[in-house]
């Protein structure tokens, strides 16, 4: 929630100690809309198939400040979650796992592209991370070498049929609080679904869940959230809170035709077959 960075103290500094941060901590990995809708997205799907067996997960692409993986280490302490990113807060990373007592969570501070593990993970979930990279295909052989057969994938990423209703929501307001980084822009704007589909079939996995996220009111509430928030609109992530929650479990029990992200989940075959040859 960008406005407590600018907050160092005060009776509003103290409410968001006592209240908000232990609601952003145990439920939604923060305040901010889109975080809030690919948490909700990313706790389904880990209630479903995350089990006491599978004891090692990996958050591929972060974020600095990681607020995903903590959210899944202390929801699931029987697992350990490993986070990768290209940059992380990592003293203040340290500091919140201290204090949260997250002793199953690690932090590795590099490139995707690095990744050289081989069946090391029964668990993989890469949320928005795609977009940012140069060479998607090569992330994703990567990204499968390094689940274990019979792993799960799930993965978050802009859709092509992106709408944008205002145009003023399509500035980086991270810009207010800190400097851009490496890493940061956007290399493609959006997925194909079949794409996505057939890029993990070809790498043996099956996918069991395929659809469209952020339906019109979804995308509008989170353009709100990003507009408010350059604005420094204090508390528009609760705000909006009740109206995003309702929002996503209406799409999630009735699936948009059409939506500006994209949802799939697939299971790392037993067996490995030939990736097609590329033109």
């Amino acid at each position: 929630m960008g406005w407590t960075k600018n907050i160092k103290s005060g009776w509003l500094y103290g409410l968001y100690q006592k209240v908000l941060r232990p609601l952003e901590e145990k439920y939604f990995g923060g305040l901010h809309s889109g975080i809030v809708v690919k948490g909700l997205y990313l706790k389904k799907a880990l209630k479903a198939c995350l089990k006491p067996e599978m004891k090692m997960v990996l958050d591929a692409g972060c974020g600095p400040d990681a607020p995903l993986a903590a959210l899944v280490a202390s929801r699931y302490p029987f697992c350990h979650v490993e986070a990768w990113d290209l940059h992380l807060e990592r003293d203040a990373l340290l500091e919140s796992s201290r204090r949260r007592n997250l002793t199953n969570l690690s932090f590795v501070e590099a490139d995707l592209m690095t990744l050289e593990k081989t069946a090391a993970y029964d668990l993989i979930y890469s949320i928005d991370v795609l977009e940012h990279v140069p060479d998607f295909e090569r992330v994703m052989d990567k990204l499968v070498a390094a689940l274990r057969p019979g792993g799960q994938i799930l993965m978050h990423i802009p859709s092509h049929d992106e709408v944008v209703m205002f145009q003023a929501s399509t500035r980086r307001p991270a810009d207010v609080y800190r400097q851009a980084r490496t890493g940061d822009d956007h290399v493609r704007e959006g997925f194909d679904l079949g794409e996505v589909r057939k890029a993990l079939e070809s790498r043996s996995v099956q996918v069991v869940d395929a659809r469209w996220t952020f339906n019109r009111v979804t995308s509008l509430l989170k353009e709100l959230y990003w507009i408010g928030e350059q604005r420094r609109l204090l508390g528009i992530g609760l705000l909006l809170l009740p109206f995003v929650l309702l929002s996503v479990w209406i799409e999630m029990h009735f699936p948009p035709r059409r939506g500006n992200g994209l949802w799939v989940q697939g299971i790392k075959r037993d067996t490995l077959f030939p990736r097609p040859a590329t033109a």
